[in-house]
């Protein structure tokens, strides 16, 4: 029978086909009890496994059904779309985890986190110049995501975050910056043992999970594991033990008693025999997915995998009795999920299927859950508003050591940009809309000095100046006065306005002074 829950969630049992952040943007606010998600993890690569099995004719046909209904009726059109077109030769699972700035960021979305979330833009701001553009702009494009995840989550909610060592540090960073330090409660390693091993370091055998509540009152079930001990006498049954008493069992193993679950986790990989294996090349298992929604939510609770190419997350919340959403870009997520399924003993499109089951498998908890597929039209529109920022995102005032800086950095850059039109100072460069309109923000434009400091140049106003990112980072290494370096950059053929358009140096000076005497009484 179907399982009934008190509160169903209109998008129960979904797998939306859309980009997650019009998912995200389309719910409304405090409707998901637990988020549970494997994005990409900025890996500079294109994943690309083989689904075990292929594709069969019934699949393609339905992919390209799919696909058709979306005006995609070509291998040329689903390249363009970054979508694998099914046919025979092409029975993949593909993804790029390599990330530009230049081609896979929206200018909207710096434009939000640069006025609603300015601890987001500086974590942002800093792996541009500790890492890479790349770094950056995969943080972006995560930052906007949990953003939208933040808001959908219930004040019990949680957020379980998948990553590895390649974008952690960074994730924690933008992390604490979303949903604040203070609710940052556990960093969980998943252990396990695969093929390979290093001759140079230690083999890296474990993966990130990030716990974040979204307050201080979150939905925890204490789960327990269990402890073997080593005592030879030891033996099963009620003892005293540690100031208290402890119950003691016994399995194939040896003898145990149960205690509160620790942050790491040894979890099996996926084998590649395993039955759970779908050919996607970063699959992870539903048991780990099972302990995070087991330990995290209540039965009928809303679970949400906005990353949900493999389905593990589907398949363990439907087994523990709990509602779920998932999103992918690609329909050969649904493909994917009608096969754990099946596999499961599941329902897809309220067909119940009739499959003989394996001997000594326990059959799935809800025999016929009705799986559809939503595509972008069909999201339902949102009813609820945006809320105020949390505190936690809100921009703080800045303090700062004498004698670095006499204003504000932020207040300093607008001042300077007013000047100028918002063109930088070293190129003419300016943030322009598709109409050509030039965007009055200081977004993508960094402080630097006319004079450098090397040479006793001030950090005081009248010398500061507002670059583009590109040329701010070039004059960084070179150390040379702004008017030399302007030089340079016009002899590059890398001036965006003609030279003379440029703003005069020495008269934004004079023009600097003034407000400057004004606001910090010095000269």
């Amino acid at each position: 029978m179907t399982t009934q829950f008190d509160s169903p969630h209109p998008l129960n049992r979904r797998m939306v086909i859309a980009d997650n952040l019009e998912l995200l943007k389309a719910l409304d606010n405090e409707t998901v009890d637990l988020i549970v998600t494997d994005p990409p993890f900025a890996k500079k690569n294109t994943f690309t496994g083989t689904l075990k099995p292929p594709l069969n004719a019934e699949e393609m046909a339905l992919e390209k059904r799919t696909l058709a209904d979306w005006g995609i009726r070509n291998r040329p059109a689903a390249d363009k779309a970054n979508i694998n077109w099914p046919d025979n030769g092409d029975a993949t699972a593909r993804f790029s985890d390599i990330w530009s700035w230049e081609d896979d960021i929206h200018e909207e979305w710096l434009e939000k986190i640069e006025a609603q979330h300015q601890g987001v833009a500086k974590v942002i701001d800093a792996a541009r110049y500790s890492h890479s553009d790349g770094h950056a702009a995969f943080l972006s494009f995560m930052a906007i995501r949990l953003i939208e995840m933040r808001r959908v989550l219930k004040p019990t909610g949680s957020l379980f975050l998948h990553c590895d060592p390649t974008a952690n540090s960074y994730l924690r960073l933008v992390l604490d910056a979303v949903f604040g330090h203070k609710n940052f409660r556990n960093e969980i390693a998943w252990s396990y043992r695969t093929g390979g091993a290093s001759r140079t370091r230690f083999s890296k055998k474990h993966d990130t999970i990030f716990f974040y509540s979204k307050s201080n009152k979150w939905t925890y079930t204490k789960p327990k594991e269990k402890s073997y001990t080593k005592s030879k006498s030891r033996k099963p049954g009620v003892v005293n033990y540690g100031g208290g008493q402890a119950e003691f069992f016994q399995d194939e193993r040896g003898v145990y008693n149960w205690v509160n679950m620790r942050d790491v986790w040894n979890i099996p990989y996926i084998g590649s025999t395993d039955r759970e294996r779908t050919g996607y090349p970063t699959q992870k298992p539903v048991a780990l997915a099972e302990r995070i929604i087991w330990s995290a939510s209540n039965p009928g609770d809303v679970v949400l995998d906005p990353f949900a190419g493999c389905a593990y997350v589907p398949v363990a919340a439907e087994r523990l009795g709990r509602q779920w959403i998932a999103c992918d870009i690609n329909p050969r997520a649904m493909t994917v999920v009608r096969r754990q399924f099946n596999k499961f003993h599941y329902a897809v499109d309220g067909q119940n299927p009739e499959l003989e089951m394996e001997e000594g498998r326990q059959t799935a908890l809800i025999a016929d859950a009705d799986i559809r597929m939503i595509r972008p039209d069909d999201i339902p529109e949102r009813v609820t508003q945006d809320p105020e920022p949390a505190a936690a995102m809100k921009p703080r005032e800045r303090r700062y050591k004498v004698p670095a800086s006499d204003i504000p950095a932020r207040e300093m850059l607008v001042m300077l940009l007013d000047l100028s039109d918002y063109q930088a100072w070293c190129c003419g460069f300016a943030n322009r809309r598709q109409d050509g309109t030039v965007i009055r923000k200081p977004i993508n434009f960094h402080l630097d000095h006319i004079d450098p400091k090397s040479a006793e140049g001030s950090n005081r106003l009248p010398n500061r100046a507002p670059l583009c990112q590109y040329h701010n980072q070039q004059k960084k290494d070179r150390r040379i006065p702004l008017d030399e370096f302007r030089r340079q950059v016009a002899a590059a053929g890398e001036l965006q306005v003609p030279e003379e358009d440029l703003i005069d140096l020495i008269w934004a000076r004079e023009k600097t002074l003034d407000p400057y005497i004004k606001r910090v009484g010095g000269g």
